[in-house]
């Protein structure tokens, strides 16, 4: 024989029947093997829509049968009407209060928790030796304990049980399971609001989404801001999720899709405070894709609707200090990101806070004192580790490995760079990814392991292409460029370093023109060209340029006179970076003028043994900074000296 149990065994006699011979074999769920050969003997089963009957019959014969059955009129994603009897009947012989428990808990889906269905039947929360009792349910084989929790015996009988609702029961139930997720879980809260049919679903959407996007979860975001618009008839609402969009394809790197999501909030915004974040969003994409004039024109029409709004203010200063960046305006820099820093303290906002740290730790770099610029990325840096503002932190991680080289330390910088590169793969931050590869080029290029910064140039190329950010483009170019200066090809290092001051000269010569001439004026074997690169060089250090190509400019040109054997003029860079860094002299620029004058002088013909003692010492102190690739001109130096008995 054989027989369905209850779950209850007192109630089937024959299970404890005195001297009755019987052996007893409980039948598991249908294998996968098995279930498919079953569904062969439904011919109108096609393969596909046999599968999805297989998975939601998850080896229960019965329902297999049954959804192989209705399969051509549902798609094997309706509950069979045969399915829905056999619950109900199950339903029918249960007492009210469970019967309430359950029709509760189908609601909350396959997985719940005991305390929400307690909040869903009572309107409260309640002890957990108090509320329904659900282990009859258990005992029944209705349900089964999953964890802490409770999931259903099987996923048709919360499906029959769910479609057995009237509407207004279950719009009732969804909008009280809202209410108990609340702040527990947003992305829930959303969900259950939307099948309640309520107004405010669309908004509480965006709230879920914007929890999604802080946690890096951007996809996952994206399809809640793409089920709010679908709900959103008010406009505001509409302005808030495509704001919110907006944001999220920026951080994706999509900028193009980005742009037009913030222009369409701006057509639905009502109020100057969403015109003013729908220019904010504008003004992020501009600046990435160095449209520096229509971002700074975006924040204009963003300050005149900005008022009394404390944290949109500060916004607007941050991104006006970082727009003052590749301009070379240092000042501008700085005293915008300080009035930021204001703006949000004054607005109790530490995430704003620590952006507006990380905006003066730009300006002091621009300034050209690294070691205060270091300083102000690392309190930036502890600001965010301290409130778990993880893109702040990484978008900041890559400059201050930038300031670690800077301060003498090649092999720390190094260490932090390649940690940033990860951070930035991590939570794909397309911008702080790029400004990781430099760092680390950077560090590897001064440890002369050039196979290992070639492994970053590629990279830096991939991401300036993903942000259409052309300035960095160059960027990635003018390393290509240095590193075929390096191998000896001439030729392929010629053309990228000309193709990096083509587009330099369109996107802005002051962020990194200069540091492509120096490139230029050590590549090049024309002296014509040598001498013309040199001279536009000072001049866009005269003219104001952002303080890396006042190091890197100097750095290459005095090697370049080095190389020619102008001494004169190696050492009139030499004066001039120092000159550059006497307000906050740093190790690197300590370093390359102390051995530019020490290389000068031997090449004027001090040979004494003080000027060999000075080589010496340099080259130790080249080592310890990680400045490898400076020492063949010291060690040919030292060389030549040895090979004169010296």
């Amino acid at each position: 024989m054989t027989a369905r149990t209850h779950g209850n065994s007192s109630e089937e006699p024959w299970r404890v029947a005195t001297g009755a011979s019987y052996s007893l074999i409980d039948l598991g769920p249908l294998g996968a093997s098995d279930a498919h050969a079953m569904a062969k003997s439904f011919p109108g089963a096609q393969a596909d829509l046999a599968g999805r009957c297989i998975a939601r019959a998850a080896g229960n014969p019965l329902f297999l049968e049954q959804l192989l059955n209705d399969a051509q009129d549902s798609e094997g994603t309706g509950v069979p009407g045969s399915v829905r009897s056999l619950v109900q009947a199950r339903l029918d012989r249960l007492d009210p209060a469970d019967k309430t428990a359950l029709q509760a808990a189908s609601v909350l889906g396959q997985l719940f928790e005991k305390e929400a269905v307690d909040f869903l039947v009572d309107g409260a929360g309640a002890d957990a030796d108090a509320g329904v009792a659900l282990e009859p349910l258990v005992i029944g084989l209705l349900l089964r304990r999953q964890g802490t929790g409770f999931i259903f015996h099987h996923a048709l009988i919360r499906d029959a049980i769910y479609d057995g609702l009237l509407k207004s029961r279950r719009r009732d139930l969804h909008r009280r399971a809202a209410q108990w997720y609340g702040e527990r879980d947003l992305v829930l809260r959303a969900e259950h609001l939307d099948r309640a049919g309520e107004p405010m679903a669309a908004l509480s959407y965006c709230e879920a989404a914007r929890s999604l996007a802080s946690g890096y979860r951007y996809e996952s975001a994206l399809r809640l801001v793409e089920r709010g618009l679908d709900l959103a008839d008010r406009r505001n609402d509409r302005a808030a999720l495509e704001c919110l969009r907006g944001n999220v394809l920026h951080d994706l790197g999509d900028m193009k899709s980005a742009l037009h999501a913030f222009e369409t909030a701006l057509e639905f915004a009502t109020t100057d405070a969403e015109r003013c974040r729908a220019w904010i969003g504008r003004a992020t994409v501009k600046r990435i894709v160095d449209d520096l004039d229509g971002a700074w024109a975006d924040l204009d029409c963003a300050a005149e609707a900005a008022q009394g709004l404390l944290r949109e203010e500060a916004r607007i200063h941050f991104l006006r200090g970082n727009l003052c960046f590749p301009r070379g305006d240092s000042d501008g820099c700085v005293r915008e990101h300080g009035r930021s820093l204001a703006l949000a303290r004054e607005a109790r906002d530490p995430e704003q806070e620590a952006a507006a740290l990380g905006g003066l730790g730009d300006g002091e770099y621009m300034r050209g004192r690294m070691i205060s610029a270091h300083k102000a990325f690392s309190r930036c840096i502890e600001l965010c580790q301290c409130h778990g503002f993880g893109r702040i932190e990484v978008a900041n991680l890559a400059m201050r490995a930038i300031t670690t080289w800077f301060t003498g330390e090649a092999a720390s910088a190094l260490d932090a760079a390649l940690a940033s590169v990860a951070a930035a793969k991590k939570v794909g931050h397309l911008r702080a990814l790029a400004v990781s590869h430099h760092a680390a080029w950077h560090s590897l290029h001064d440890r002369a392991e050039w196979d290992s910064a070639w492994e970053h140039v590629a990279p830096a190329l991939q991401c300036a292409r993903e942000l259409k950010s052309r300035r960095f483009g160059a960027e990635a170019l003018g390393f290509r460029a240095e590193l075929h200066r390096v191998a000896g090809r001439q030729r392929e290092a010629l053309a990228d370093i000309e193709a990096a001051l083509s587009i330099s000269r369109e996107t802005g010569m002051n962020y990194l023109g200069a540091a492509y001439l120096g490139v230029l004026a050590r590549t090049t074997a024309d002296p014509v060209v040598f001498a013309q690169a040199l001279a536009e060089g000072e001049a866009l250090l005269a003219a104001g340029a952002v303080s890396h190509n006042h190091f890197l400019f100097r750095r290459d040109a005095i090697d370049a006179c080095i190389d020619r054997k102008r001494w004169e003029a190696a050492a009139h860079h030499a004066a001039a970076l120092e000159d550059y860094a006497r307000r906050e002299p740093s190790p690197f620029s300590g370093f390359f003028v102390a051995r530019a004058r020490a290389l000068v002088s031997y090449g004027n013909g001090n040979r004494d043994r003080a000027s060999l003692k000075e080589l010496q010492r340099l080259r130790r102190k080249g080592s310890s900074l990680g400045f490898f690739y400076a020492l063949p001109a010291i060690d040919a130096a030292l060389s030549g000296e040895a090979d004169r008995g010296g």
